[in-house]
């Protein structure tokens, strides 16, 4: 294959260490959904251990990347939870239908920002439900020389702070269960996942017409994350509550 495969040293599209992937999934099943719903699921990994922990209940992801919904339909499969969760390939903000327990883990863009976000999100959580919301945060506010080293275009109301994610998802209408963020090894280790895709294909084809092309994207990464970003920006993961209605 003269391309490298896409998300293939990733467990999760997003920073997350196994102990804390199966620290929330314990959290959100004991919460007994009896449906489950994943918005820009991408292969549906915390989806479907969600679900596996989640005996009654019954899911759909909805993603407009068919090829990582046919990764996540095979995982469903592989698992055997394929009569208990569709995956359906549209933009998830056309979606309409609630669910008890909401997933949105690093798709905020899907709706431009994660205060837009969370506000979408609001109605498609059941009243009594909950969120599972993730997103990438700044650990301290950028400075000139900060926004230098990043992705083109960088600035500083590109990310929220913790704090303001939180008051985010306040001011949209749910109460906050937990707050936490990864920790720098679980970013390490995304990153180089996310980079080792196209380091591999690198080794295995040095001479591919190709390879010009991603050694200058895997370099690029590699300085934006470890000149920029690496002591700047974080992963929040947040559990919220949508009241009852009265």
């Amino acid at each position: 294959m003269d391309e490298p495969i896409a998300y293939a040293h990733l467990t999760y599209n997003s920073p997350i260490a196994p102990w804390r992937a199966e620290r929330l999934i314990a959290r959100l099943a004991a919460r007994r959904p009896a449906r489950i719903l994943d918005l820009g699921c991408g292969w549906g990994s915390l989806l479907l251990g969600v679900l596996a922990a989640s005996p009654e209940a019954g899911a759909v992801g909805v993603d407009l990347d068919g090829d990582l919904l046919r990764r996540a339909r095979k995982a469903a499969e592989a698992e055997g939870l394929t009569a208990r969760v569709e995956f359906a390939e549209r933009d998830a903000s056309t979606w309409d239908e609630p669910a008890d327990l909401v997933l949105c883990v690093g798709a905020s863009h899907i709706w431009g920002d994660s205060g837009s976000a969370v506000r979408a999100l609001r109605p498609l959580v059941k009243p009594g439900g909950f969120l599972l919301f993730g997103d990438m945060v700044w650990e301290r506010t950028p400075t000139d020389a900060d926004l230098s080293r990043l992705w083109e275009g960088a600035s500083r109301d590109e990310l929220p702070t913790l704090a303001a994610l939180s008051e985010s998802v306040v001011d949209a209408g749910f109460r906050p269960l937990g707050i936490e963020t990864v920790e720098r090894g679980e970013m390490d280790d995304f990153e180089s996942g996310f980079l080792a895709d196209w380091e591999e294909f690198l080794l295995r084809h040095p001479d591919s017409p190709k390879a010009e092309h991603y050694r200058r994207m895997a370099d690029e990464h590699r300085r934006t994350w470890l000149e920029g970003h690496r002591n700047l920006a974080g992963f929040a993961y947040l559990v919220a509550g949508r009241p009852h209605e009265r």
